[in-house]
């Protein structure tokens, strides 16, 4: 992970470097750039559910390890945090060049560890060139400081400070994208971070921090350390209840965000979230309904439904349901057979998948019908594509996020059904509308219980300008541009008594 200047395309491993003392290729964890490798005893495996084989192994963090990267993280801030913006930026802007760079790479691990089809690869390592650049346009925006009036004729100086190192925990599901933008995000308000890589894409997170490194920025303002399911809870806590770490970012499912946000109150923390949802889109009457389905369908069936606003509720006016139940089932054929060029689309593991089933079987059970598809596995992690109606309200998949290739449909007689059918939910990340009229989806997007509302356009989306917002269940603050920065900075007030005049107020 040593720096270097160049900006060309280089060759990188075709698989972990590092070997534990029981032979496996490992992916340990790093501290100030340089690998911190343990005993086998430590190390775990790392899977492909396509190719249902151990690839490497990742290896546990230690408690000792733990304050080492943090006392490197908090010993980096005292001087990366005095590093002048354009500098800042200058690196951020090398690190998008990279990435784009090294897009093979990047795309092969992600497809390798995660077994996501090759356009999700791509797409990731797209978007995480563009969101780098966004933040790095947005940092001086984001850092500059105000002079608000005074009451008393002081002169008060609002700066914006960053809060300090910071634990980020991104997700394997757009492992790319979504880890590059919080690490991006931090660091450009002159932050350093704990990045705690996921046990199931090591490798590819290993190529985010490094980067980063690559990019100029300080060996220890970037750490990484890991941790497998039953090692992970108590490494986490360590991490949060250190004095040195001033805020965490978290990015995945509502369940492990409670548990995340409990221990950071615990030790009062503030926390960034981005969690799941039961993302809706709805159907007016006036809808171009080839194009709502079409969305829909992508929405729906992107990497295997495993996105955190997927399409998992498709709300329909009445008078057009039939007519849009068609152009439905056509589209999802379409994309089901656009994928399967590429062999089953797989879940991240086969737990994953027999999960999903279990839910739409459950549904079934309780009298949810096939509108397309079925509940087959077509390989150990692959389940088929499907949406469902007639879904009963009660069932798991009406009341939790399935995170599999399905949706359901149900139709409503008005707006006003539509509007609440939508809300109904604790999530809020992101939701759909599909209309004619602006007017008319404005005036529906404006009650909608959402962070984010598109408007003929499917419930995946986010601009790199920003904001993407968490709401009600979905999370706490806004990423993407200068609202993902100002989430790592606090303002601070400097007040200039005039001399000769302090005690007279």
């Amino acid at each position: 992970m040593a720096s270097t200047n160049s900006n060309a395309p280089h060759a990188e491993p075709q698989q972990p470097t590092q070997k534990d003392d029981a032979g496996n290729l490992v992916v340990p964890c790093f501290i100030e750039g340089k690998p911190v490798l343990q005993p086998s005893s430590s190390s775990f495996p790392v899977t492909s559910s396509k190719e249902d084989r151990i690839l490497h192994h990742g290896q546990n963090a230690t408690v000792p390890i733990t304050h080492q990267a943090i006392d490197s993280a908090w010993k980096t801030f005292k001087s990366y945090r005095h590093t002048p913006v354009h500098q800042r930026r200058a690196m951020l802007l090398k690190a998008a060049d990279l990435f784009e760079a090294n897009a093979a790479e990047a795309v092969r691990r992600q497809m390798l560890e995660t077994s996501c089809p090759l356009q999700w690869a791509q797409f990731n390592v797209m978007l995480t060139v563009s969101t780098i650049r966004e933040v790095a346009a947005q940092v001086v925006t984001a850092v500059t400081g105000e002079m608000p009036p005074s009451y008393f004729g002081n002169t008060t100086l609002v700066y914006r400070e960053a809060v300090g190192p910071v634990l980020l925990i991104p997700p394997w599901n757009a492992a790319l994208v979504l880890s590059a933008r919080s690490a991006a995000n931090a660091l450009a308000a002159g932050c350093t971070l704990i990045f705690k890589a996921s046990e199931l894409c090591p490798w590819t997170h290993e190529l985010v921090v490094s980067t980063f490194h690559k990019a100029g920025f300080p060996p220890g303002a970037i750490n990484m350390l890991m941790a497998d399911r039953s090692k992970g809870p108590k490494i986490t806590e360590t991490i949060i209840a250190h004095p040195s770490i001033r805020k965490v970012e978290f990015i995945g499912s509502a369940a492990v965000g409670r548990i995340i946000g409990a221990t950071a109150g615990k030790y009062l923390k503030p926390v960034l979230m981005e969690l799941g949802d039961q993302s809706p889109a709805i159907v007016l009457a006036d809808a171009d309904l080839g194009l709502a389905a079409r969305m829909c369908a992508q929405g729906t069936l992107a990497h295997q439904g495993q996105v955190c606003f997927s399409t998992e509720r498709i709300i329909v006016m009445k008078e057009v349901k039939e007519e849009f139940e068609k152009e439905l089932v056509k589209a999802v054929e379409g994309m089901v057979k656009m994928g399967q060029k590429g062999g089953s689309p797989a879940s991240v593991t086969a737990g994953a998948a027999e999960k999903a089933k279990a839910g739409i079987d459950a549904a079934v059970k309780d009298g949810a019908k096939f509108l397309y598809g079925n509940s087959d596995m077509t390989g150990s992690a692959s389940l088929s594509a499907s949406i469902l109606t007639n879904v009963d309200p009660k069932s798991l998949i009406s009341t939790g996020e399935s995170f599999a290739p399905t949706a359901f449909l149900m139709a409503v007689d008005t707006e006003e059904e539509a509007i609440e059918e939508a809300n109904s939910r604790i999530g809020g990340l992101s939701a759909s509308v599909f209309t004619s009229s602006y007017e008319r989806g404005i005036r529906v997007a404006r009650v909608l219980e959402f962070g984010g509302v598109q408007i003929n356009n499917m419930t995946i989306f986010a601009e790199p300008t920003g904001p993407t917002t968490g709401f009600k269940g979905s999370g706490w603050g806004s990423t993407h541009g200068r609202y993902g920065i100002q989430e790592f900075l606090y303002n601070k007030s400097v007040s200039l008594t005039p001399t000769g005049t302090a005690g007279s107020h």
